[in-house]
């Protein structure tokens, strides 16, 4: 199999991937690749790239959540799926439209000038019609997720956390669940003015609505201590 990659029949394809525009995807796709493979392997989380597309803070601030690369996802409909699997699957669609859209350019525009300008414009073209390609593909299991979402939030409220940052409060704040895998890391908050420090036992009581944030108090509370 490898015979054949390597194969001088090849080096037009391997031209084509390793040269601009289509290199950036292919990296991108190297990346997507391992990550899944470290993943299956189970040495990562599989949400551990993922996003608060809801806005990871409270609704006073929800303005604020719609800025950066949770917005711009959300602005083009890719919220409701982890990241990891949309960025997977911009990335092949971009590679593919790439490729091809390069390739062709190289047999028919006739400077080496003319030919850069046309990567160019493929490039964004490229980009641009793979993210709204992927927010039609992720529509429909879009469903599928907000229900695993729901026995997930069933299944981690009510359980023992480890606060994994330096301090957790009404602002901010992570804390590490152990589930018998990988584990969860989770965005939670404290209530009033208590604050956590990093290795104090929490308890999960309910998830904030319309967030991906968890209110959290402190074991001995939660067991009337």
């Amino acid at each position: 199999m490898f015979a054949i990659f390597l194969h001088e029949s090849m080096d037009p394809f391997h031209q084509t991937v390793t040269s601009f525009p289509t290199v950036i995807y292919t990296f991108l796709l190297i990346i997507c690749l391992l990550y899944w493979i470290v993943a299956v392997l189970g040495m990562v989380d599989l949400d551990i790239l993922d996003l608060d597309y809801d806005g990871d803070v409270d609704a006073a601030d929800s303005a604020q959540a719609q800025t950066g690369i949770a917005g711009l996802l959300l602005k083009f409909g890719l919220g409701g799926v982890p990241l990891t699997i949309t960025l997977s699957i911009i990335s092949l669609i971009g590679w593919i439209l790439c490729y091809y859209s390069s390739y062709f350019a190289g047999q028919i525009v006739p400077t080496k000038l003319l030919n850069f300008i046309a990567c160019i414009a493929i490039f964004f073209i490229a980009t641009y019609l793979s993210v709204l390609t992927t927010a039609q593909v992720i529509k429909p299991i879009r469903k599928l997720f907000a229900k695993l979402d729901i026995d997930e939030t069933k299944h981690i409220i009510g359980q023992q956390a480890v606060v994994r940052s330096s301090v957790v409060n009404q602002q901010r704040g992570e804390a590490y669940m152990s589930d018998g895998g990988a584990g969860i890391l989770l965005n939670v908050r404290a209530t009033g003015d208590e604050e956590f420090q990093k290795g104090d036992e929490v308890v999960v009581i309910e998830k904030l609505s319309n967030t991906n944030l968890y209110r959290v108090i402190a074991k001995s509370e939660f067991n009337g201590e």
